[in-house]
């Protein structure tokens, strides 16, 4: 195995892991708040209480994936994401991932790598993740996703 492989295999794996990752979490806090709003429906038969409290889902989902942000991803500033993540959704992020049908690493330049991921979901999501080495350390700085196989990329908040 030559060293370009070594690497790609590395940030690929790197890569899956972060996303993987941050699909268990975001599915866990979904699935926590559906069995709430289930009880809050059951407690008043079946009606629906905007009064009733609630567990503060996001600041859950911030505390849960701040490691995940601070281990794989560079030290930037994030407004829109990074560690005040502003919704979760289902299907989760990076949804499909782990079963894609297929993945491409490249070696950009010394300092950018590029990963691809084409999943079989429901949307036929697209990612493209853009990892970064910077003070010797491969970073994961952002990615971009599309869906319906379009051309263009669009940009998201990580």
């Amino acid at each position: 195995m030559n060293e370009d492989t070594a690497l790609q295999d590395q940030i690929l794996s790197m890569v899956i892991d972060f996303a993987l990752q941050w699909n268990v979490i975001e599915n866990n806090i979904r699935n926590q708040m559906d069995t709430e709003e289930a009880i809050i429906l059951q407690k008043n038969d079946g009606v629906y209480d905007h009064y009733a409290p609630r567990t503060d889902w996001f600041s859950l989902l911030n505390e849960r994936i701040s490691p995940l942000i601070n281990h794989f991803c560079t030290e930037k500033p994030r407004i829109y994401g990074g560690k005040t993540q502003k919704s979760f959704g289902f299907p989760s992020k990076f949804n499909g991932i782990e079963t894609a049908e297929k993945t491409a690493v490249e070696i950009k330049s010394k300092s950018r790598i590029e990963v691809y991921f084409k999943t079989t979901t429901t949307f036929n999501d697209e990612y493209l993740f853009i990892v970064l080495k910077k003070a010797g350390e491969w970073k994961i700085d952002g990615y971009k996703n599309r869906r319906y196989h379009k051309e263009i990329w669009n940009n998201q908040f990580l």
